[in-house]
């Protein structure tokens, strides 16, 4: 897993409990990336879903290198 710089950035200001949140959600996600849903269904690498009720995490599932690069995190705050 890696995150791009600009959701690094979407980081900033992030409540804990939130970014736990975060954090528990994109490890499940390393060993079940498929339950997500896909941004469009012409592009299924590209997904998305939510952690808690905290807000939105977007990513690039790359099958070939093995690697789920998150490039959105939108928070609800």
């Amino acid at each position: 897993m890696e995150f791009h710089a600009t959701a690094l950035a979407q980081l900033h200001g992030l409540p804990p409990e939130a970014f736990d949140a975060l954090v528990r959600r994109a490890t499940e996600l390393v060993s079940d990336p498929w339950d997500s849903l896909p941004l469009s269904p012409d592009e299924p690498a590209f997904r998305q879903t939510t952690f808690d009720s905290f807000g939105l995490l977007s990513f690039f599932l790359d099958t070939e290198r093995e690697l789920l690069r998150i490039f959105d995190v939108t928070w609800v705050g």
